[in-house]
């Protein structure tokens, strides 16, 4: 077997454990939390604004480090990082504690193994195959989605949040930094292969074109980057809004919370499914078309909730979000790489994440206050639905070959 599975693997399982713990597993603390250290909900929700904010400031400096540094060191800061933030929380003797510990050591270590590190390390491993294994990779968001808030709960309810924290702390020590240490390389030279496994270079493998140089285009004069930071911010933004909303949206319209809990749940399979399917056909398509069809499934739901409020056009919804999550998340790496080549493209999604960061932070509080003023989710996926029309509009023009051709 190819060793660039194995790198694989370890991307994947290094996205499931920081996806898991900084993004799906930081409501199980809120409540125990809040209530031993009597903060308000608003209170609690800082941790997350002081990561976001982190993470706007971190990504360019962390793109930079992953072109130019060893992957496997990168990656194992990232581990002791991702540890080590789990100890500080059992230690947190108040709110502020807590939103510092995730303004800045959970935040490096999220960027380090989230979507920058694990990309760039995968993307310089393969060529022909790419998609294929951007997507696999890709699941391990959505597995670690599933899994990890469930041991964690599991762990909160046997031992409380602070053992727990220091349990799961543990586990990320044994379960990550072995195979960190032992199977990440920088690239299939270090060990005397090719990119896909190859003997032979061929034609378009490794660097594309005019992408091939190491030198940064400028990006602020640069089309296609702005068309897909346009395109991939506006995706993330609508995912995370739908995700954080639409359990209320049901249960204001009548569905018992159960029935509402499983829209949640039917967003990460439909994640889970987007990615595999993308990884079956990303290598045989036009990577702008997979994009496109990924703005348009998100879009459409929009539309739709705001005529019907009919449960099971609430799982249709929440399954065609998930399954334009499971699509755009391997596409827009592949994208990247396609047209700027694995040279650089630590530093391009760096630079491009701030971007997309920023537009879901804004989208956040956008969303509560048209909410707030009207009493309805109306308004608000009105202009998520324009917003994403936008998107397809500025990113229609984008020509998906090797930057410069």
């Amino acid at each position: 077997m190819y060793y660039g599975w194995r790198i694989v693997a370890v991307a994947m399982l290094a996205l499931g454990l920081s996806n898991g713990i900084a993004s799906y597993s930081y409501g199980l603390l809120v409540l125990p939390m809040g209530n031993e250290f009597g903060a308000s909900r608003m209170e609690m929700m800082w941790g997350m604004t002081a990561g976001a904010l982190a993470a706007v400031l971190i990504s360019p400096t962390a793109g930079s480090l992953m072109d130019k540094r060893s992957a496997r060191m990168l990656f194992s800061v990232g581990g002791l990082c991702l540890a080590g933030a789990l100890v500080l929380l059992s230690l947190s003797r108040n709110v502020w504690e807590f939103v510092l510990v995730f303004g800045g050591v959970m935040s490096v270590a999220s960027t380090l193994l989230g979507p920058l590190g694990a990309n760039t390390l995968v993307t310089r491993w393969f060529s022909r195959h790419r998609g294929r294994a951007l997507g696999i990779t890709a699941v391990g968001t959505s597995l670690g989605g599933l899994a990890v808030p469930l041991l964690f709960q599991l762990l909160i309810d046997a031992h409380g949040w602070r053992q727990a924290s220091l349990w799961l702390a543990g586990i990320v020590l044994l379960v990550l930094l072995p195979p960190v240490l032992w199977i990440v390389r920088n690239r299939p030279e270090d060990i005397g292969l090719r990119p896909d496994g190859e003997t032979t270079v061929l034609p378009g493998q490794g660097t594309n074109g005019a992408a091939a140089s190491a030198e940064l285009p400028n990006l602020m004069k640069d089309g296609p980057f702005w068309r897909i930071s346009l395109a991939v911010g506006v995706l993330m933004a609508a995912f995370t809004a739908v995700l954080a909303n639409l359990v209320p949206f049901a249960v204001g319209h009548g569905v018992a919370p159960k029935q509402a809990a499983f829209l949640v749940s039917a967003i990460s399979v439909a994640g889970v499914s987007g990615k595999l399917l993308f990884s079956v056909f990303a290598d045989r398509i036009n990577l702008k078309w997979a994009l496109l069809a990924a703005l348009m499934m998100a879009g459409l739901p929009m539309l739709l909730l705001v005529q019907f409020h009919g449960y099971w056009m609430m799982v249709l919804a929440a399954v065609s979000v998930g399954l334009a999550s499971g699509a755009f998340l391997p596409a827009w790496g592949a994208i990247l790489a396609k047209i700027y080549g694995p040279l650089v493209f630590g530093r391009i999604m760096g630079r491009m994440q701030p971007v997309t960061i920023i537009m879901v932070m804004v989208t956040m509080p956008m969303t509560g206050y048209l909410f707030d003023r009207t009493g309805s989710y109306t308004a608000a996926f009105l202009v998520l639905a324009g917003a994403i029309l936008v998107a397809i509009v500025g990113f229609l023009p984008l020509k998906v070959r090797g930057h410069g051709e």
